[in-house]
C-alpha cells in the first residue's frame, strides 16, 4: 500500500479520486478552448453583429456553437483558396 506522509496529514493513494479530478481538468481545458474560438470569431464581427452573437450565445448555445463551426470552416476554405501555389523547384539530374 502506498502511503503518502507529510507531518501530521496521511493520504492513501485509494483515497484520491482521479476520475473526477481529470474529467474537471478535462472540463477546464475545453472551457477554454470554447471561450478562445469565441473571442476570435467575435474579433471579425461588428459590434451590432458582436451583439446579436452574445445573445444568441445566451438564448441558444447550439446555434451559437454551429455559428462558430460554419464559420471557421469557411475561413479554412477560404484560406485553401486564396493561398498562391509556388512554382516548383527544377531539379537537375546529377550528371
Amino acid at each position: 500500500m502506498c502511503v503518502l506522509h507529510r507531518r501530521d496529514i496521511v493520504i492513501a493513494w485509494r483515497m484520491v479520486p482521479f476520475v473526477p479530478i481529470a474529467f474537471a481538468v478535462l472540463a477546464l481545458l475545453a472551457w477554454r478552448y470554447d471561450a478562445r474560438a469565441r473571442r476570435a470569431y467575435e474579433a471579425t464581427l461588428s459590434e451590432a453583429e458582436k451583439l446579436q452573437f452574445r445573445v444568441l450565445r445566451r438564448v441558444h448555445p447550439a446555434k451559437w456553437r454551429a455559428a462558430i463551426a460554419l464559420k471557421q470552416a469557411e475561413t479554412l476554405a477560404t484560406a485553401a483558396q486564396d493561398a498562391v501555389p509556388r512554382p516548383r523547384k527544377i531539379r537537375r539530374q546529377p550528371e
